[in-house]
């Protein structure tokens, strides 16, 4: 007898023990499972139709995020009999991507160009014009990927796409990809090159497609390009190179013409990687003058941060984790079509809430809804400062079925920590202050869709001037543009990436101190 995906139609034979979600990986089943099987996140919800006892109980983990009969975690619900067929349904969420940044007007000087009926990149003869000449910039985060489509005889965007990264049923943070590439790197490789090809396919012909740009943190570009990333498991915690990536499409087993060059930007050191740089190319806060210190903040599962101008720059990475995404939330989800985006309560305890694509039922509260609720909480006085709520009401109602506990106010504090953290490290090894700071770049999707005033009053976000914040959308995957188009701006990447001073939190002698400084809602205690 089988495990039955009634919508890839996919199937495999049961075996007594085995989990749903060890059949999804093997089948290569999009899924999410942010804590990597461990059933913290309760995000790899499935519909399972079985007879009685084929599948093992609930567990207590289980019944904390799963609430109908019908549906279970992948990762804890294990085979217990073979004697007929399990049929499983993976709902499919379409996720909200950020996929554009700001498009800045720069001189197009690409590496591909034409000359007669020939294309060629740089000197080398890659094929025959037939009309139409692409490149590629790709952004691979660990939860999502971004896709520019762009003419490379006007340098303008085509198209953009984006969608869910499907390594994310190996765990939704570095470490659990790091963990699995152990004993399936080949797997990861696969998986996120599979994605690149279907999005390409989507937007154009491949053949016409002669260049791609790569950036992703190290974790990220290294699996894509198929360089070992063992050793950034284990201590010192550092790439195997730092150094620029250039590769064929044929090379890498990508759709696109065979010689097209596929170049990942360089990265900054340990999980500092090029999709940082690329922020910091886009912004050109590298240009900024003496007396201008700027700051840009990524905020996601592994969180960038960089600081400086042009006379000097440093920068260093905070393991955030994915409780903004809505892991490890009993009512957290990702950016999905009916996730709560927006909370207020009002002045008598009533929650108003909004939902994405204005779904009359919620399935849950995806990270910009969650801060609303964090900081409406703190604001009407209804939780302290270390999340606790007053009287004997232990959580809040958001929607029916839909609750924010102080178990998981904890989890989104030690989120929110680590990112306040970093911000005040590279401030005092830059030696200045706060308010020293000139402009502070807001990057990617989940800061976009924020209230900045809400993740400043958590702490989440430095509390600075308002004017001087300025969201810049995916900036990762504009400089990836930028380099594409462009070779001094390529070449400005490669100089500025060996500018920038890489800052190890974990090594600063008063990390602790400075982590318990930052616990809790300080400006509420």
């Amino acid at each position: 007898m089988n495990v039955i995906f009634t919508e890839s139609g996919k199937e495999a034979k049961l075996v007594e023990g085995r989990t749903i979600l060890s059949y999804l990986q093997e089948l290569e089943i999009d899924i999410n499972a942010s804590c990597g099987g461990e059933g913290k996140c309760g995000q790899c919800q499935i519909e399972v139709e079985c007879a009685s006892g084929a599948l093992s109980d609930k567990t207590e983990a289980e019944n904390e995020f799963v609430h109908e009969d019908t549906c279970r975690l992948a990762c804890l619900a294990r085979v217990l009999k073979t004697d007929e067929h399990i049929y499983v349904r993976v709902p499919r969420r379409t996720y909200y991507v950020l996929e554009s940044g700001e498009y800045k007007e720069i001189a197009l000087e690409p590496f591909v160009h034409i000359e007669g009926e020939r294309v060629f990149c740089e000197s080398e003869d890659v094929g025959e014009y037939t009309g139409e000449i692409y490149g590629i910039a790709l952004d691979i985060g660990t939860t999502t990927l971004a896709v520019y489509l762009i003419d490379l005889e006007s340098g303008k965007v085509s198209s953009v796409i984006s969608r869910e990264n499907p390594q994310t049923k190996y765990g939704n943070n570095v470490i659990s990809r790091i963990e699995f590439a152990r004993k399936g790197q080949d797997i990861l490789e696969r998986e996120i090159r599979t994605a690149a090809n279907e999005m390409i396919a989507t937007l154009t012909e491949p053949s016409k497609v002669y260049e791609m740009v790569v950036v992703g943190n190290p974790v990220m570009r290294d699996l894509f390009f198929g360089y070992s990333v063992e050793s950034l498991g284990k201590s010192p915690y550092e790439p195997l190179s730092v150094e620029s990536v250039s590769k064929t499409a044929k090379e890498l087993g990508l759709e696109a013409n065979p010689e097209a060059r596929v170049y990942g930007l360089p990265l900054i050191g340990s999980f500092v990687g090029a999709d940082a740089l690329a922020v910091v190319l886009a912004t050109e806060m590298y240009k900024s003058e003496s007396d201008k210190i700027c700051m840009a903040i990524d905020v996601g599962t592994n969180t960038e941060i960089a600081l400086g101008n042009k006379d000097r720059l440093i920068a260093t990475s905070c393991a955030a984790g994915p409780a903004f995404e809505g892991a490890g939330i009993a009512c957290g989800i990702g950016g999905v079509s009916g996730a709560i985006r927006e909370v207020k309560i009002e002045n008598f305890g009533e929650v108003k809430y909004k939902t994405i694509d204005d779904a009359a039922v919620p399935v849950g509260v995806c990270g910009s809804g969650l801060i609303d609720a964090l900081a409406e909480l703190l604001d009407k006085k209804l939780i302290d400062g270390r999340g606790k709520f007053y009287g004997d009401k232990k959580e809040l109602k958001i929607a029916e079925g839909i609750t924010l506990s102080e178990k998981d106010i904890d989890q989104l504090n030690l989120a929110k920590t680590a990112v306040a953290v970093g911000i005040k490290v590279l401030l005092e090894r830059y030696g200045v202050k706060l308010e020293d700071i000139d402009s502070i770049f807001l990057a990617g999707g989940f800061v976009n869709f924020t209230n900045t005033e809400h993740a400043i009053r958590i702490g989440l976000l430095p509390d600075v001037e308002r004017g001087k914040v300025k969201k810049v959308g995916n900036a990762a995957v504009e400089g990836a543009r930028q380099a594409l188009i462009s070779k001094t701006k390529r070449e400005e990447a490669e100089a500025v990436a060996k500018r920038i001073e890489h800052v190890k939190l974990e090594e600063e002698d008063n990390f602790m101190e400075l982590f318990v400084s930052e616990l809790y809602f300080q400006k509420y205690l």
